[in-house]
Formats: C-alpha cells, sequence, structure tokens
C-alpha cells in the first residue's frame, strides 16, 4: 500500500531522525564521561588519603621517640630529685656528708656492664648522732668501740651472701666507717637476700 501525504508543505508534520540519534549517541558518552570523572576523583582521594596517613604516621613515630625520650628524661630527673631529696635531708641535720657519701657508695661492688646491680639500696636514712647517742653506742660497742659522730641506717637486697660479705668487708676496712649489720634474710620469690645495717661515719660528714 502507498501512502501518499496530501497535505500542503506547510501543514506536513516534519520528521528529525537525525537529532534523536545524536542524542542517543551522546548520551552513553556522557554517561561514561561522568563515571570516568567520577572514578579518577575517587582515585585522586583514596590517593590523598593514602598520604595523609603515610604522613600521620610518621608524625605518631615521631612523637612515640620523644614521648620515649622524655620518659627516659623523666626517670632520670626522678633519681636526681631522691637525690636532692637526701641532699636536703642531710643539710636540715647539719650535716655535710658529700665525703663520707661518696666514699660509702664506693664500697658498693661494681657490677658489669649492662648487668643489673649486685647491691641496691631500698631505705636509707641519715642522721647526727649527740654526745648521749654517742656515748649509747660506745657503750654497746656498737661499731667495735669506734666513736662514730653520725650515722646511716641502710636497708637493701643482694644477689648472695658472698657479695654481701664482700661488701661488709668494704666497710669495716675503710678508715672512716664502722659497720654493725644487723640481719639477712633470703626473698624466696626474687631469690635475693634482703638486709639491713647501720654504718657510723667516724668524721660526722666533716670534709
Amino acid at each position: 500500500m502507498i501512502n501518499v501525504n496530501l497535505l500542503p508543505k506547510n501543514l506536513r508534520r516534519r520528521r528529525e531522525p537525525g537529532l534523536w540519534r545524536l542524542i542517543a549517541v551522546l548520551f552513553p558518552l556522557l554517561a561514561l564521561a561522568v563515571l570516568a570523572f567520577i572514578q579518577v576523583t575517587a582515585n585522586q582521594s583514596e590517593a590523598r588519603l593514602h598520604e595523609e596517613r603515610a604522613a600521620r604516621q610518621l608524625q605518631v613515630n615521631l612523637l612515640q621517640e620523644a614521648l620515649r625520650e622524655q620518659a627516659a628524661l623523666q626517670a632520670r630527673q626522678r633519681e636526681l630529685g631522691e637525690l636532692i631529696a637526701i641532699r636536703d635531708a642531710v643539710r636540715e641535720g647539719r650535716i655535710v656528708w658529700s665525703n663520707e657519701l661518696l666514699a660509702m657508695l664506693e664500697t658498693l661492688p661494681v657490677a658489669e656492664a649492662g648487668a643489673a646491680p649486685r647491691i641496691a639500696f631500698t631505705q636509707l636514712s641519715m642522721q647526727a648522732l649527740d654526745r648521749g647517742a654517742r656515748q649509747q653506742r660506745l657503750d654497746n660497742a656498737t661499731y667495735d668501740g669506734l666513736e662514730v659522730l653520725a650515722e646511716m641506717s641502710l636497708q637493701g637486697v643482694a644477689v648472695s651472701t658472698e657479695v654481701l660479705a664482700a661488701y661488709l668487708r668494704a666497710l669495716e676496712d675503710s678508715p672512716l666507717f664502722g659497720v654493725s649489720f644487723q640481719n639477712a634474710s633470703r626473698d624466696e620469690q626474687t631469690g635475693l637476700y634482703q638486709f639491713s645495717l647501720t654504718i657510723g661515719a667516724l668524721t660526722g660528714g666533716q670534709p
């Protein structure tokens, strides 16, 4: 069958198949371009996040190193604070024990490099002795008849009885001290020997 359009040209419906074909082609291309843009943006965001994470991890590592250094400095500060507290306590007692204290510490057995101390103090107290206390020490032969002017009371731990005995001999051989050993016992949990003793300073802290 043959269709003949008898309407005038100005009333005939125009067909525009070219425009729709162009739209049909461009729409998928536009969709692909949008998807590609989204994918590129996502990849860039992921790369940026990885870089930020790496930078933050580096900062964390640096901060951890700084914290370790700070902890070491704080531990050293605490040790110095304890020594300063002892110094202040001694000064309050009007005794200057720099020479005696150093000499007493020099009698400690030397530990090997990197090893734990063979003897460690857990408590140390110092006091000056008045005339009555000095006479009492003489009457009781606390320091084998030696007259001491000041006294250090020590509690500590030793790795063995041999080490403790060597330390006592070093104190007895020193011309600066008299020593009065009190007791020692072995701690079954740690295997260390706990001991207590008093050390008499013969010069009472005088240089």
